[in-house]
């Protein structure tokens, strides 16, 4: 009888589950297994960008104006499909042009896209000839270290898959975060993805001086800016500030942009300020966007901590540049520079470049030495 009882439940089921459905008048019958729903992927980004203008930074004495001439760009408001190169001939004509009329100790043209807006602009970062103390770089290693752990080809790995999944639009243009680290390149949102971070969560602590003797050593570029993302899965950002902070001054752009974005990451929030200011107020003044736009978010946090404490120090040695950053149409310098100058001033006096300058120049004690 016990064994019935079992046995029951289980014979009404499959009675249920067999049984076939009534008919009913006006009622259109309903299949028995419902179809399979297919989900569309998001689609792919598109690679049509809006064209909205070039400037030119680091212009000490050379005429503007003439310099826009000669670099001759597009009329913005063009759009342009950037993964099949159209832009590209622009860049490769323009700058032999520039240089043939003005050579300079430096001379870089950088396209920053904005992939919320799918617009870009083209920035000309030059150093006129008697500033070249704006490239004061570290020698370059010229070591080879071995790769701790799998850590850095891991990374590798990661990010080709990341990309990957980017360019088919399974991934999000603008979304962040999703990783353990403290600051994310993309995340691990994606069921693809997930499995890769455990290895940088473990891994990365247990190898962080290996990993800094490859951000100081190594001979490869590549290697050296891996290494330096990777250290933002130690385990305070004390221990990271002090991995990173002699980074700064790289001769690769890609190692200092990494080591200034995380000293900016580090100080974020804090109660008291974590990150050296020399090196930060060195690196407004190096020569391409990447340098001065991650220094001067580094310089809005260390400003957030501490206010206009050392408003005299920071506008003396790089009063000057904050301001021209601050004129810029390019979002990225722009923004932070007006942010930290905001701050020291106690005002935020807009979008008026003349009156941030005449500030400064009431403000400061001393003009800069460099």
């Amino acid at each position: 009888m016990n064994d019935l009882r079992k046995l029951l439940p289980v014979g009404l089921l499959l009675c249920s589950a067999c049984a076939t459905p009534a008919r009913s008048t006006g009622m259109a019958s309903l299949p028995s297994t419902p179809a399979p729903v297919e989900v569309a992927s998001p689609p792919a980004p598109s690679p049509l960008y809006l064209f909205e203008g070039v400037e030119v930074f680091g212009i000490r004495k050379l005429p503007r104006e003439e310099l826009l001439r000669l670099i001759g760009m597009p009329t913005p408001g063009a759009r342009f499909n950037l993964e099949a190169g159209e832009f590209t001939p622009y860049l490769l004509e323009s700058k032999p042009r520039l240089l043939a009329a003005h050579p300079l100790p430096f001379c870089r043209y950088s396209m920053v896209t904005y992939p919320p807006t799918h617009t870009f602009r083209v920035t000309v970062d030059l150093i006129e000839p008697g500033d070249e103390w704006r490239m004061r770089f570290a020698p370059a290693p010229t070591g080879t270290v071995e790769d701790p752990e799998g850590l850095i080809a891991a990374w590798g790995a990661y990010q080709q898959a990341y990309w990957k999944l980017r360019r088919e639009g399974a991934v999000s243009e603008t979304a962040q975060g999703g990783c353990q680290a403290l600051t994310c390149y993309g995340g691990f949102n994606h069921p693809q993805l997930a499995p890769l971070e455990a290895k940088f969560i473990d891994g990365v602590p247990r190898n962080a001086e290996a990993l800094v003797r490859v951000l100081r050593e190594d001979r490869d570029d590549s290697k050296r800016m891996t290494a330096a993302i990777l250290l933002s899965y130690v385990r305070s950002r004390e221990e990271l500030v002090r991995h990173v902070s002699p980074s700064v001054h790289d001769p690769f752009e890609g190692v200092r942009n990494e080591a200034l974005r995380l000293l900016g990451t580090a100080q974020q929030g804090q109660a008291k300020a974590l990150i050296p200011l020399e090196p930060v107020l060195e690196a407004l003044w190096f020569p391409l966007s990447s340098d001065r736009n991650k220094a001067a978010w580094a310089l809005v946090r260390i400003v957030e901590t501490e206010g206009a404490a050392r408003r005299e120090r920071i506008l003396n040695q790089a009063g000057e540049v904050l301001v021209e950053m601050a004129g810029m149409q390019q979002a990225i310098d722009r923004e932070p520079a007006r942010k930290a100058l905001a701050i020291l001033a106690g005002r935020d006096l807009g979008e008026d470049v003349a009156a941030w300058r005449e500030w400064v120049k009431r403000t400061r004690t001393a003009p800069a030495t460099h």
